[in-house]
């Protein structure tokens, strides 16, 4: 190879490097999500909570650009699913959305809880089946109520979000609180009633919660993403990140 061909190879492979990493820091991408404190909320004009700061962590990271939005759940998911350069969170990994999506996380946990109120001693649930008895408050086309409905539950009073029921349940509206105990927590706590409500049963605890992206998005994206993800995982700033918000908001639960 002669040394114009050479210098010609390696000039090539240069500019292909640098159109490569420019693309790269190109990229934009659009994150929708719900209000559900503390993960994912609006405060003064801005979208945060503990997985869209996280969000915040890995664009930083891999040098891009990501546009947070709050939407209502079935508008943001139905982006998420047609948009290119899209991604969705909080969302449950479920086998029904598994080939809907690109996967980055798993990012928190996912446990979702039947409260009471503390002075409601009348109330006795040792099992789920007990809480039939009971009017139950849930979130409108959450997937946990979804999942009661499944089960046969018919005596529900649907709120509009985590926020509402906490307030309806603060006043008692209804005998039994569904929610996640991240947001239950929270919420609780907002509006002065921490020390009011009690856990009595775990409904689920498994499909943790993870950032899901547009199937429209290049595949380069999510794995670099969880290659991002699995650093700040390894160097501890997740585990910083998340004792920031269960100190601020969480309690201990029996179960």
């Amino acid at each position: 190879m002669s040394l114009y061909t050479k210098i010609r190879y390696f000039l090539c492979l240069f500019i292909l490097q640098a159109n490569l990493l420019g693309a790269e820091a190109s990229v934009q991408l659009n994150a929708v999500t719900e209000y559900l404190p503390p993960l994912n909320y609006e405060q003064d004009g801005k979208v945060t909570g503990f997985s869209s700061e996280l969000l915040d962590l890995i664009a930083h990271d891999m040098g891009i650009t990501i546009n947070k939005e709050i939407l209502p759940w079935p508008r943001a998911y139905s982006r998420a699913q047609k948009e290119a350069n899209t991604l969705i969170y909080s969302m449950a990994r479920t086998s029904e959305r598994e080939a809907q999506f690109q996967w980055v996380g798993p990012i928190s946990s996912r446990r979702i809880m039947l409260y009471k109120l503390a002075k409601r001693k009348d109330i006795v649930i040792k099992k789920l089946d007990d809480a039939r008895a009971y009017h139950i408050g849930v979130v409108h086309e959450s997937e946990s109520s979804k999942y009661l409905i499944r089960l046969g539950f018919d005596k529900l009073d649907i709120a509009s979000d985590d926020e509402n029921n906490m307030r309806k349940f603060k006043h008692g509206r209804f005998d039994l609180l569904l929610s996640l105990d991240w947001a239950a927590v929270y919420n609780a706590k907002k509006l002065d009633i921490a020390n009011e409500i009690v856990p009595v049963q775990l409904l689920i605890s498994q499909n943790d919660y993870w950032f899901g992206i547009s199937k429209r998005t290049n595949p380069e994206i999510a794995r670099k993403m969880n290659v991002a993800l699995n650093k700040i995982r390894k160097n501890g700033r997740l585990d910083k990140l998340r004792q920031q918000y269960l100190s601020e908001n969480k309690k201990p639960v029996p179960f």
